[in-house]
């Protein structure tokens, strides 16, 4: 059946965030990430009738939690120890029911077959029903995708494009191929429509209908995305995120935004700003809703430093508990001088982080090798010009609890290079770090590194994308032919984890209460000087 050949007088829609897998190692939280939440806006604010199910969650008043979030349900046939969680099966059909698109989030590849699993039910029972998906995984697996039960996928930023969508589903006067950024088969092939220029002023854009999530069950869990585990102890504030800009300035060949200036995507990725008084407006509406605990979700909030300001004294006014940033560039926390061009600390912008109440900041430090930081990382920080461990000293006599993360694994990383980060993360946590991990290396679907793997012949195409990111603390590189040898590499990043947080200060980033670790005198490597782990 061509569903695309119906017109509906009246869509209604069903936004819909999908049941979820894990491993025994790994923290389950629901998914709840924003995107869903701004289509459901724009519906909503376009005057059509749509509805948000999260089938980890189901519906509050019909469903419990031990039937569904802590239902873990084997997948013995995906892999050994996963599990799924959420609701059953019939469940989820008599909520589609009423329905006749079903508009499904898919941004986390490692969560692909709980997406397909929606698409196969839904088709299975419901042939008629339209089944959309939206976001960089399902926009970097279309084909995929669409081989399994979807309909259309939505390749850019979906607010606009599902409105246009619901508009030729309820008219029948334009074409299909008028709806920009969405991917369809038409006689066996799969049409592709521009996505058209990004929209540069993020007001344009209705607010999300934070109000449509099942909010009490997500703080019921109390799994809030950002800070640590364990960090609230026995709290359970009410938490939501929210995004005050979109895009990046840098271009990381790991990241999805490395694709998203050109091509299908088109310019999504070029970083552009809600006002500020947009940004008060969601804290307002956010305070609104009895929100105590903020999460900023912007890839890089602390780029444009006059803008950041401005935020930051809004938050020192709405006093919210604020979990750690995601999006933190080392460049960032740092300021040029008058004279050379070695760069200071910024002490006035940790200083007004501080106020406006972060007290944990996670540093994205990814290589000690400043050629993989170049090529891999745009170049984004230098290590020759940002002295570090000053920042963690100050960091640390300021009250800040800090962690870092380091990326090995590389596809052409070499024995030296991975020393080269193991000694700067020794050298971090002699500084005052409170805590360290050391994470491999990912290509996923929609990054610029894993078309470069696939077409060097390092990486097979995906076949089954749940295998990728899976508990990183144990999985080997995914690449093939590197310089270090995959044992090598494995074991030594787990026994540089396991000695470089041995000494308890790593437990000040899971207490809140705790006071940060004194500073120390930096380790000073010497050309030469023996690495920490015995790598070779």
């Amino acid at each position: 059946m061509d569903v695309l050949t119906r017109r509906i007088g009246e869509p209604r829609i069903l936004c819909l965030y999908a049941t979820l897998q894990y491993y025994p190692d790994e923290v389950c939280r629901p998914d709840s990430s924003l995107g869903l939440i701004y289509l459901h806006s724009a519906l909503r604010h376009a005057g059509f009738q749509v509805d948000l199910l999260d089938a980890s969650i189901g519906r509050p008043g019909r469903d419990e939690l031990s039937d569904t979030f802590y239902q873990r349900t084997p997948l013995p046939d995906v892999a050994p120890d996963l599990f799924r969680i959420g609701m059953t099966p019939e469940r989820i059909l008599e909520e589609v029911e009423p329905f006749d698109v079903i508009a499904i989030s898919s941004i986390f590849t490692q969560q692909t077959g709980r997406c397909i699993e929606i698409a196969q039910l839904v088709k299975s029972v419901y042939p008629e029903k339209i089944l959309v998906a939206g976001g960089v995984n399902a926009r970097s697996l279309k084909d995929y995708f669409l081989d399994r039960g979807f309909d259309v996928i939505f390749l850019s930023e979906g607010e606009k494009a599902i409105v246009a969508f619901a508009e030729w589903l309820r008219s029948g006067r334009s074409s299909l191929d008028k709806v920009p950024g969405i991917s369809f088969r038409r006689d066996g092939r799969t049409v592709t429509t521009p996505a058209g220029p990004p929209v540069t002023d993020l007001d344009e854009y209705s607010m999300p209908s934070w109000d449509a999530l099942p909010n009490d069950r997500y703080w019921e869990i109390s799994e809030p995305w950002g800070g640590r585990d364990g960090w609230l102890e026995d709290q359970k504030p009410r938490f939501a995120s929210i995004l005050t800009s979109r895009g990046c300035p840098y271009r990381c060949t790991y990241c999805h935004i490395s694709k998203e200036v050109g091509g299908e995507a088109g310019d999504i990725g070029r970083l552009r700003f809600h006002s500020v008084e947009r940004v008060e407006q969601e804290l307002d509406t956010l305070k609104g809703l009895g929100v105590e605990l903020v999460y900023i979700n912007d890839d890089s909030l602390l780029a444009w430093k006059h803008r950041v300001h401005k935020v930051l004294d809004l938050l020192q006014r709405y006093d919210f508990l604020l979990a750690d940033i995601n999006g933190v560039n080392i460049r960032h926390l740092f300021k040029r001088t008058g004279s050379g061009d070695r760069l200071e600390v910024d002490f006035e912008l940790l200083e007004h982080l501080y106020t406006a109440g972060f007290r944990r900041i996670g540093l994205p430090f990814e290589s000690g090798s400043q050629r993989l930081l170049d090529k891999y990382s745009t170049s984004k920080w230098r290590i020759d010009k940002c002295d570090v461990f000053e920042l963690i000293r100050v960091m640390a006599n300021m009250g800040f609890t800090t962690n870092a993360n380091f990326m090995v694994g590389y596809p052409d990383e070499t024995l030296e290079e991975l020393s080269q980060t193991y000694m700067l993360a020794r050298r971090a946590m002699d500084a005052g770090l409170n805590g360290c991990g050391f994470f491999m290396v990912q290509p996923f679907p929609g990054t610029a590194l894993y078309d470069e793997a696939v077409a060097s012949g390092q990486l097979a195409p995906v076949t089954r994308p749940d295998d990728m990111g899976w508990s990183k603390s144990q999985s080997p590189s995914p690449f093939r032919d590197l310089k270090i040898d995959p044992q090598v590499l494995h074991y030594s990043r787990n026994l540089a984890f396991a000695m470089l947080n041995s000494d308890g200060r790593s437990r000040a980033w899971l207490e809140p209460s705790a006071p940060a670790a004194p500073a120390a005198a930096p380790v000073t490597a010497q050309p030469g000087e023996r690495p920490l782990l015995p790598v070779v």
